[in-house]
């Protein structure tokens, strides 16, 4: 909104208030009408003149603005979608995910009779997260897509403002990370029969990847006993060392298109060719009788032996790819042993040498 104000000549007395109404000094117009800067003066020293040629700037900016057409929630639903695939480039998985939790508000939508966004109220919006039979960790990560939608709809001029982002999400306790046993890895070792499953193991347990990650890996990502993992934001190129028992067990693999696990053919997807490997491992827990067990674990292995061995959580952090170090603290301090121990010789440390008098 526009504010009036006045640009007082040298010697008035109220020179230092912009806004006194009953001196005689030009009157100007600053602020944004519809989106476009205005700063002018109105050639009038009366302040009630002034309101009215603010009132009719106004009015003919909204003449000349054509409304924003507003799409229903179909529409809407439809052009995130475009835009989050075209526009934004977001991955397959991600899409895959947006597509679930739309076609959910979609019939959503359709059983209570919604049509327009307008409808979409705090209270539709609860209600909406009412009907989902997701968990609790799955539930707030759907929100937060729900919350995405909103927002967009939002910066489109769609929507006045988010209903989502008044939802609370739903509480949730992640348990502590359970890293692999040295005696479990041990076991999946001895029952993977498959080569490309025993090497598979080994890279997720010494290169801390995820399973999905790992299925991506080609020979050119291997240099020496190096294995490249990622480039930063800064350029900087991410190495992670492996054994040469690792190094020596992966080279010996067939390469399928440069792949050492993917073993792509036609079209196949990645999603298909880790969903694969996840089934063949589950298969492998099973045999070996680890309860529990899941990929995910390896890479918990992989990072609390590093932390056990006094790495730095940051140096950490990074070779896991997380955003902030305080993710990996959350995840891992739970379970690193050493952090007691530290903790104990510290205050040991500070007792008085000789007994107090």
């Amino acid at each position: 909104m526009p504010t009036l104000y006045r640009r007082h000549r040298a010697g008035c007395k109220r020179s230092d208030d912009r806004y006194w109404r009953r001196c005689s000094c030009q009157i100007w117009i600053e602020g944004t009408v519809e989106g476009k800067y205005v700063r002018r003066a109105l050639k009038t020293t009366s302040w009630e003149r002034a309101e009215e040629l603010e009132r009719e700037l106004i009015r003919n900016a909204e003449i000349k603005t054509p409304p924003v057409p507003i799409p229903n929630i179909g529409e809407a639903i439809a052009k995130f979608l475009s835009d989050a695939e075209h526009g934004r480039k977001l991955t397959k998985g991600t899409l895959k995910k947006y597509r679930v939790l739309l076609s959910q508000l979609r019939k959503f939508a359709a059983t209570r009779g919604l049509a327009e966004l307008s409808e979409i109220s705090v209270d539709v919006a609860r209600q909406f997260r009412e009907s989902w039979e997701d968990g609790p960790i799955s539930s707030t990560k759907k929100l937060e897509r729900f919350r995405a939608w909103c927002r967009f709809n939002v910066t489109a001029g769609w929507m006045k403002d988010n209903p989502a982002k008044a939802v609370a999400p739903p509480k949730t306790r992640t348990p502590p990370t359970l890293p692999m046993t040295d005696k479990e890895i041990a076991a999946a070792l001895k029952h993977a029969d498959e080569p490309r499953w025993h090497a598979l193991i080994l890279v997720l347990r010494w290169s801390g990847l995820r399973i999905g990650d790992a299925m991506k890996l080609t020979a050119d990502k291997l240099d020496g006993n190096r294995l490249f993992l990622r480039t930063e934001k800064t350029g900087t190129p991410v190495y992670v060392p492996l054994p040469d028992f690792v190094v020596a067990e992966l080279k010996s693999l067939p390469l399928h298109g440069g792949y050492f696990f993917w073993r792509r053919a036609g079209e196949s997807q990645l999603e298909t060719a880790s969903g694969n490997a996840r089934r063949a491992l589950r298969k492998i827990f099973r045999a070996a009788e680890i309860k529990g067990g899941h990929p995910h674990r390896f890479r918990d292995s992989f990072a609390v032996g590093l932390l056990e061995n006094n790495v730095p959580i940051e140096t950490v952090s990074i070779l896991l790819g997380h955003a902030d170090s305080r993710i990996t603290a959350k995840h891992y301090r739970p379970w690193v042993a050493s952090l007691q121990r530290n903790l104990e010789t510290a205050v040991a440390g500070a007792w008085p040498k000789e007994k107090a008098a």
